[in-house]
């Protein structure tokens, strides 16, 4: 069984961010968790157990090759059917940002291309990432003096999703669907979406205790570079968030994927700066300071056994009348009268 990721999104929200990327890269690293939550009578068919083979090119080559510039991020999967039959069954997503009156013929597009080069089964879902009410795809229909067709496709709608219950979900997905309607409904206020950002970042990431450490990583890249902050605005989030990775989430600090992200590279490179490097300074000078202690301490029981009195000993090598006593019981020396 061989399923077809097809992710397409358009609309752009910062110059610095892939969104496209984005999707194909969550959807790459938690397959699995894809499929239970977008297509969960599909996922209840696959044998997840033997294996998902990811085929790069085969898809690129021969069907899509389209609308000029026109951004596509492809994938073919290999996977067997619980029942055992193992076959290619094509998964095209589509991810759509935006309303497009050509979109459900481009989705049939994909689906006679796909049919026609493999003669397999196809399933097709669209993915609205918009909030819009007015992005409602319909079925393709084609009709020519009595020939007639009409292409169905499964959609998930954002804009239908029930933000209460997406927090409820153990499912990754749902956190990053979360995400991609904060996207939106932040559009225009950076500072509101600072205040979302950080609860999804902490609440739901770094203090959520059920959450696997591979969901933990791939949702935090996602959702950082999914909503992006202004630098200082970025730099805030880094101290609001420190304790919470060094306390909570330890396991992010050795995550080479997310010290790529925007938020926790702030955060590493603030460690080095000020963390490992004052650390070293301070930890010398700790060093000097106990090394310093350790002469006192000689000098001041080299003192006693001279038979200076105790008060003499902590006025000339500075120390308390305590800590000198304490050194005079530990060489067991009987001070003469002074």
């Amino acid at each position: 069984m061989g399923e077809v990721l097809v992710l397409e999104k358009r609309v752009s929200y910062s110059p610095r961010t892939d969104y496209d990327a984005l999707w194909k890269k969550i959807i790459s690293e938690l397959f699995e968790e894809f499929i239970l939550f977008f297509a969960p009578d599909l996922y209840e068919a696959i044998d997840f157990g033997k294996g998902i083979v990811f085929l790069e090119q085969e898809l690129h080559k021969v069907i899509i090759k389209h609308k000029k510039g026109k951004k596509i991020a492809d994938k073919i999967v290999k996977v067997s059917l619980k029942n055992g039959e193992e076959k290619y069954v094509f998964i095209h997503i589509e991810i759509q940002g935006k309303k497009d009156p050509d979109f459900s013929r481009r989705m049939f597009t994909y689906f006679y291309r796909l049919f026609d080069r493999f003669q397999e089964n196809i399933y097709s879902i669209a993915i609205l990432t918009d909030l819009s009410k007015s992005n409602n795809p319909q079925p393709f229909q084609y009709s020519f003096y009595g020939t007639e067709l009409t292409y169905r496709f499964n959609t998930y709608k954002f804009n239908e999703e029930d933000i209460p219950s997406l927090k409820k979900s153990t499912n990754p997905f749902a956190i990053a669907v979360l995400a991609g309607i904060y996207l939106h409904q932040t559009e225009k206020n950076y500072h509101k979406r600072y205040e979302v950002k950080k609860k999804l970042l902490k609440d739901f990431i770094l203090t959520n205790p059920n959450l696997k450490p591979d969901y933990a990583e791939a949702l935090f890249y996602f959702i950082d570079y999914l909503l992006y902050l202004p630098h200082e605005l970025t730099k805030q989030l880094t101290k609001d968030l420190s304790i919470n990775i060094e306390k909570e989430a330890k396991h992010m600090l050795y995550s080479e994927k997310i010290k790529e992200a925007p938020t926790l590279a702030e955060y590493f490179k603030t460690v080095r700066e000020e963390g490992f490097e004052k650390g070293i300074e301070k930890g010398i000078e700790k060093g000097i300071e106990k090394g310093k202690m350790e002469e006192k301490r000689n000098l001041a029981a080299e003192l006693l056994r001279e038979g200076f009195s105790v008060e003499k000993v902590a006025k000339m090598v500075k120390l308390s009348l305590d800590e000198v006593k304490e050194i005079e019981a530990s060489i067991h020396f009987n001070r003469p009268e002074s």
